[in-house]
């Protein structure tokens, strides 16, 4: 069998919300995913762009992605003030 490091090319970064302005989970912004699973734990989230965030993922539920995508690009919020939300993005890096 190859000797070949455990999920080298998987990509997964958590954030938990403390304030209720849009945030981004991924500062750089070279990086990009073939694909990629969007988890939203906690509480609702908005999500988007710079922008705008006008998409609504539900507590508890997964947004997925089938295309490349930078992760840079998407900004997420707090969908009702003071409930933080905690978001998981999980995906395939490209390479």
């Amino acid at each position: 069998m190859a000797n070949i490091p455990p999920f080298s090319t998987f990509y997964v970064k958590s954030y938990t919300a403390t304030a209720d302005d849009a945030f981004r989970i991924e500062e750089n912004m070279n990086l990009v995913l073939d694909s990629c699973n969007i988890h939203v734990y906690g509480n609702d989230a908005l999500y988007g762009n710079s922008m705008a965030v006008p998409g609504i993922v539900t507590a508890n539920s997964t947004v997925w992605f089938d295309a490349p995508i930078r992760p840079f690009d998407l900004m997420f919020q707090n969908r009702v003030a003071g409930n933080n939300t905690t978001i998981v993005i999980i995906g395939a890096i490209k390479i």
